[in-house]
């Protein structure tokens, strides 16, 4: 639609003015599956290669750790208080749970300058418009230009040198799981093979990790893979030698990196019932035969078909030419920044749609981005809050088509979900513990209780997959979520059990907290507020697509006589929301997790309307504090704008750009991010910048109530913007412009529709919308 609101033009790129030295000062590329950290080196470049499959082991689970008997044993404890002693009867059979497998880097490719240089006038960018680096710099007077991209349009990343002189350079290639590389005139091939099933050595997860050495036996050996990079070169030749191709005298020089695996599905040997690596990497080096002017060209447009669909602005602050890590530096100091706030939005943009696509794997804790042999938290999918959070972003910012690689992946655990339910619990529907890996384990991990023993993965992402259709309102989207909900609404029905609050999932944790009882610190209680809060709200979820579907269904029809009889969210002595059945001492009052407040956020059961709850949630948000984890501060921040509070939205946001050093484990301040923006929890995970981009979508836009909200958070010194194509629930399109007290907007619908419309903190009025067209509006408040 034609936009509202006055020009304003910042180029939105992160900028430095010197390599890369640290992984965490690299710029991310990727194009959904195939991804690289570029260091953008003049003397010897180094790009770091990662591919979504290339995962350690293969799909064989273990279901005899925890047990019915034992889980029997623990709800029979809480249920006379004896907290302490349910905990430590599930910790001992979670021992010997199996843990997910890892998530692995494919190694490095190397293109290395031959010759004395003197480099003068340097600058690396990553423009986040053509989700390109560029790089810029002489040597020795003589301009040379680099520039590279992960197309998903080619399904190859493209690197290109150019000088105005003649160069020579030598490529080669590293890592850690190849098995053979071969340097040819045209080329580079590599071949590697993942790691079997990893195993721990004594001292449980994070402590004295190994990797299980490949096996002779075929059914325990791990994936294949294969890449190869084909070079081209402008003038001069190329010569191949055995420790890498020489491209001698060139002007420029370009090469097509393409990489494959024989991952053939979640429940496939990837050796024994591998696909080929090799064929359908031919067929991407088909691509390597186009210029790269017409793969560039064709890379930007796939890319910006996502991207352009959003765009949002503050204005200048005159320190966009400036170096990023001096940007960070100063903004500490005085907070005047204020381009900062869109260039972060977009980055989180940016990052998802390079790590999600339709067809690929859904993004993990570092997106699929990852250095380590041994990754933070073996890069998996952590489904109690991270995984969720890496797609709040997709209804809000108009990008439906990328949540498709969730749903695939909720599809896929319903197999092993419903054996977890059968051999955990005895029911029936689907059950998925808090770590997930490309094998769908759904089955507990190994260690302690408070993370370990939390069944609710499934039932908590059907909250992104049902959201996500109240934005698109896509009918046949709905269809194909519908049994997915179902298999969870089941599975939760049937854990439910009396108590004299109501109905209740009982023995429960809240994620990874803790609490005080008789002295001692326990994790696992009668019930919790998180647990029942995810119950409520996929019951609605449920009972609402079954009535748009005009569906009968004997699920929806048990879900709507349980809903209200189901324990309430209670209220403690100090005004804040109870975390668990009991109002216990707090081991950690600002807790890192928001888990007991997932009504306020990602659920809708607290709304202004609700009172007592509404003003609940925000005491527990004030008793929380502000600070926390990179993901911490952005859900915070998510949950402030959520309560329109412009001020507290601000202040974390302020924090959010906390610079971390590459070393820094922890500190007063927790989180932040990295010198290349990456959040730091720390270490890095990816769910920091794709949540702050939705707590931005949320202090903008809001909808998850009866009426739509123009600005309900907007922090005050953001006193003049413009966003554009954010969508609101209902599948209506919004623009706004605003300064100081003056709000321009646009809106565009669907379908015809009736609709309450908010400004600010401002009286509601009704708005009629017919297909198509565009409503205007001009108020000065």
């Amino acid at each position: 639609m034609r936009r509202v609101g006055a020009e304003m033009r910042v180029r939105m790129k992160l900028k430095f003015e010197q390599p890369a030295e640290l992984w965490q000062e690299g710029f991310p590329i990727g194009n959904g599956r195939l991804g690289a950290v570029v260091y953008g080196s003049p003397e010897k470049e180094d790009i770091q290669i990662n591919e979504d499959t290339l995962w350690s082991g293969y799909p064989k689970h273990s279901y005899g750790d925890l047990t019915y008997e034992g889980i029997e044993a623990a709800r029979t404890l809480v249920r006379s208080g004896r907290y302490t002693e349910a905990m430590e009867t599930l910790e001992k059979q979670l021992e010997a749970a199996e843990d997910v497998q890892m998530y692995e880097p494919f190694g490095n490719l190397y293109i290395q300058f031959m010759g004395d240089r003197e480099i003068s006038g340097y600058t690396r960018e990553l423009n986040l418009e053509d989700a390109t680096v560029h790089v810029s710099y002489r040597n020795k007077g003589v301009p040379y230009v680099h520039t590279c991209f992960s197309s998903a349009a080619a399904q190859g990343i493209v690197y290109r040198i150019q000088a105005d002189e003649k160069f020579t350079v030598k490529i080669s290639g590293a890592g850690d799981f190849l098995t053979e590389t071969v340097y040819e005139k045209d080329g580079i091939w590599l071949y590697g093979q993942m790691p079997g099933k990893r195993g721990l050595t004594v001292g449980g997860r994070n402590a004295g990790e190994r990797i299980t050495e490949t096996s002779d036996k075929p059914e325990e050996r791990g994936m294949r893979y294969q890449g190869c990079g084909k070079v081209t070169v402008q003038e001069g030749s190329t010569e191949a030698g055995s420790d890498g191709l020489l491209c001698r005298e060139v002007k420029a020089v370009t090469v097509f990196f393409a990489v494959r695996s024989s991952f053939n599905g979640y429940n496939r040997h990837p050796y024994v019932d591998g696909v080929d690596p090799g064929e359908k990497l031919l067929e991407d080096l088909e691509s390597a035969k186009r210029t790269f002017e017409e793969l560039y060209r064709e890379h930007v447009e796939e890319y910006q078909s996502f991207y352009s669909r959003v765009s949002f602005e503050l204005g200048e602050s005159g320190r966009e030419e400036m170096d990023l890590k001096q940007r960070l530096i100063l903004f500490e100091k005085d907070r005047n920044d204020r381009s900062l706030y869109p260039l972060l939005f977009h980055y989180g943009r940016y990052l998802l749609i390079s790590s999600s696509r339709p067809g690929t794997q859904a993004a993990n804790l570092q997106g699929i981005w990852n250095k380590e042999i041994i990754p933070p938290w073996f890069s998996d999918y952590t489904v109690n809050i991270n995984t969720e959070m890496n797609y709040w972003m997709t209804g809000p910012c108009n990008l439906h088509e990328l949540i498709e690689p969730l749903v695939t992946m909720n599809r896929e655990l319903l197999e092993n979900g419903r054996e977890s339910a059968r051999a955990y619990f005895h029911a029936n529907g689907s059950a998925c513990f808090h770590n997930v890996d490309i094998w769908r384990k759904a089955s507990p991990s190994t260690g302690r209780a408070v993370w370990a023993y939390w069944p609710m993965g499934g039932a908590w992402m059907c909250r992104n997959l049902y959201d996500e259709y109240l934005f698109c309102r896509d009918e046949e989207y709905l269809k194909e979520i519908l049994p997915i909900l179902r298999e969870n609404t089941v599975f939760c029905q049937e854990m439910l059990e009396e108590t004299k609050r109501g109905l209740a999932v009982c023995l429960a944790t809240s994620p990874e907290n803790v609490f005080i009882h008789k002295g001692e610190q326990a994790s696992v209680a009668y019930y919790s507020e998180n647990i029942q809060a995810i119950v409520r709200n996929l019951f609605r979820d449920y009972i609402d697509a079954c009535e748009r579907l005009q569906v009968e269904d004997a699920v929806a029809l048990k879900a709507k006589e349980l809903l209200p009889l189901m324990a309430a969210p209670a209220v403690g002595s100090h005004g804040e929301i109870l975390e668990w059945n009991e109002e216990f001492e707090e081991s950690e009052i600002h807790h890192r997790h928001l888990s007991h407040l997932y009504e306020l956020h990602p659920g809708d059961g607290i709304q202004k309307e609700n009172g007592e709850l509404y003003q609940a949630a925000r005491t527990s948000l004030l008793r929380r504090g502000n600070e926390g984890t990179g993901w911490g501060l952005a859900w915070r921040m998510l949950m402030w704008a959520r309560l329109e509070d412009s001020r507290q939205t601000e202040i974390l946001a302020q924090n959010i750009f906390h610079l971390i050093g590459v070393d820094e484990n922890s500190g007063k301040h927790g989180g932040g991010v990295y010198p290349n923006l990456l959040s730091a929890h720390p270490p890095f995970q990816i769910d920091g910048n794709l949540g702050y981009t939705a707590g931005v979508a949320e202090a903008l836009l809001q909808s998850h109530g009866k009426e739509i909200v123009l600005l309900p958070a907007v922090p005050e010194s953001w006193k003049e913007g413009r966003v554009t194509g954010l969508l609101a629930r209902g599948n209506i399109e919004v623009d706004i412009a605003w300064k100081d007290n003056r709000v321009s907007y646009g809106l565009k619908a669907a379908g015809d529709t009736v609709i309450s419309l908010r400004i600010r903190k401002g009286e509601s009025v009704r708005v009629s919308l017919k297909r198509g067209e565009v409503v205007k509006g001009d108020v000065l408040l």
